[in-house]
């Protein structure tokens, strides 16, 4: 685990805290401005989803100015501190009565507000908290990270070096300005050998390693796309949450004077000066001026909150919708991303030779008019059993290395459950990727195993040589007797020898973590 990501444990309790967080401090905020309206003798309050259950009386107006559970709700709105009902009597300082105070009742109803508020945050944002855990694809990604590198030149797995091992049977490595193996066989067997089989060794090694990479890529990218999506889920909720109460910006300039409407005469007054600077006859355009001065006269509440960004809740609540909708937006970008990277690595896939995905099958018939190994097919041919011992030799590393790396892959699919999105459902693109990490580990199966095959062809075909040869055959012996155990066991039977136990085609998965 590299604690690059939080846990999805961990995950869960923050967003937990942080939306608790927000209805906390969305209750105070609503409270405050709630108490505020109804001092001012009205019960519309700003974000309100429904009317308040009590609508202030006239003869209530006056009691609200100095009620003990509206100066909390103004000045306080801790629940620590919520007063009870016995707290208000009802008694009007101003006019020396007592009236009706519903002021209780009405704070308790915004606190179901506030709470429905944080229920609706928590079900309008993706749905990522019960999974994937991503340290698991995290640790899918260094398990294809190493498997990449140990398929790279320098980097070296158990006894044997791969790139060394695949040089030397692509005959790309040289010595003395020729081929090491080509002057020690020749003729139509070698050269059949040559231009099928050895000839995609190279192909798939590279093809193969690009694969690895790309999955491993894919795996990580999955993380990210989930990583930057919680990220941004807890960035918007802290973000909502510390707006509530943030400052006004100061203005860039000083604002412009503004014509202040106090009464009727006074919106009369402008309306008929600006009728008479025109003309008798009111233009077009001067009943919407009409209309909007009749409308600003309505609002009998002084301005609230004046000195924060948001002063109304109903612009608040607007600019969290915002902030969600972005989020879905962002993160179905990423995911139509993610996909069409999928999409990519399969259409790569699906225009490569398989041969050069998984390696040429020896085991197929040969082609028609193919030299049988020991036959010169009537053309001249030179064999050095040592050499060809040599290059068996090769294809039993490579899939003794092989087989390693196979095992490392297969661990992978520990992972498989963790490609999800949102709700823990799959995407097709997670549907995807995981078949196409069931074909690479495919890949490196049949690898390993025509690598096995090959070595035993190839050491077949040595032994037929020293049949027909007593010089060979004393080469035989002398390379059998250096080359270890392999070399003295009988092809197609049950491996025994210490090199070809630890060749396994079929690892043991653990199986796909939910």
């Amino acid at each position: 685990m590299t604690g690059k990501y939080m846990s999805g444990s961990e995950y869960s309790a923050t967003l937990t805290a942080a939306l608790n967080s927000y209805w906390q401090t969305l209750e105070k905020r609503w409270l405050h401005d709630a108490g505020l309206m109804l001092r001012g003798g009205t019960s519309l309050i700003s974000g309100a989803p429904e009317p308040a259950r009590w609508q202030v009386p006239v003869e209530s107006r006056g009691h609200l100015t100095t009620c003990p559970i509206v100066e909390w709700a103004v000045n306080d709105g801790t629940p620590a501190n919520r007063p009870q009902a016995e707290a208000c009597d009802g008694w009007s300082v101003p006019e020396a009565k007592y009236a009706e105070c519903r002021a209780l009742d009405v704070f308790s109803q915004v606190g179901d507000w506030a709470w429905r508020k944080r229920e609706q945050l928590a079900t309008a944002i993706p749905d990522l908290a019960g999974g994937p855990e991503l340290s698991s694809l995290e640790e899918a990604y260094a398990a294809f990270s190493s498997v990449e590198k140990k398929m790279r030149v320098g980097d070296a797995m158990g006894d044997h070096d791969l790139d060394t091992q695949i040089a030397l049977l692509a005959g790309t490595n040289t010595q003395s300005g020729t081929r090491a193996w080509m002057t020690g066989w020749m003729g139509l067997a070698a050269n059949s050998l040559q231009d099928g089989f050895l000839a995609t060794v190279g192909p798939t090694l590279t093809h193969q390693d690009i694969l690895v990479k790309w999955l491993g890529n894919s795996y990580s990218c999955r993380a990210a796309i989930i990583h930057a999506a919680r990220n941004n889920i807890l960035h918007l909720i802290a973000e909502a949450t510390t707006a509530l109460n943030e400052a006004a910006p100061a203005p860039a300039e000083a604002p412009k004077e503004k014509l202040l409407l106090n009464s009727v005469s006074d919106a009369w007054d402008y309306a008929t000066t600006i009728i008479g600077a025109l003309g008798r006859k009111a233009p077009a355009g001067v009943g919407n001026t009409l209309i909007l001065l009749e409308f600003a006269m309505e609002v009998k509440a002084p301005p609230m909150n004046s000195n924060l960004r948001f002063p109304q809740l109903d612009a608040f609540f607007a600019h969290v919708d915002t902030g969600v909708r972005d989020l879905h937006s962002d993160l179905d970008k990423a995911e139509k991303e993610y996909h069409e990277a999928i999409k990519a690595i399969e259409h790569e896939i699906a225009g490569v030779d398989r041969r050069d995905l998984e390696l040429y099958d020896m085991t197929q018939p040969p082609a028609k008019g193919a030299a049988k190994a020991g036959s010169g097919g009537g053309q001249r041919y030179a064999v050095d059993v040592t050499v060809v011992l040599q290059l068996a030799e090769a294809c039993y590393g490579a899939a003794e290395i092989y087989s390693g790396l196979l095992g490392e892959l297969a661990k992978t699919s520990y992972a498989d459950g963790q490609l999800v999105g949102r709700g823990v459902v799959p995407t097709d693109a997670d549907t995807a990727l995981k078949q196409l990490r069931n074909d690479v580990e495919s890949f490196f199966q049949k690898t390993t195993a025509r690598y096995l095959a090959a070595g035993d062809r190839i050491k077949e075909a040595a032994e037929k040589y020293a049949q027909t040869d007593a010089e060979q055959q004393d080469r035989l012996r002398t390379a059998i007797g250096t080359l270890g155990d392999w070399a003295k066991e009988e092809p197609g039977k049950k491996p025994e020898g210490e090199k070809r136990d630890r060749i396994d085609l079929d690892p043991d998965k653990e199986g796909a973590q939910n």
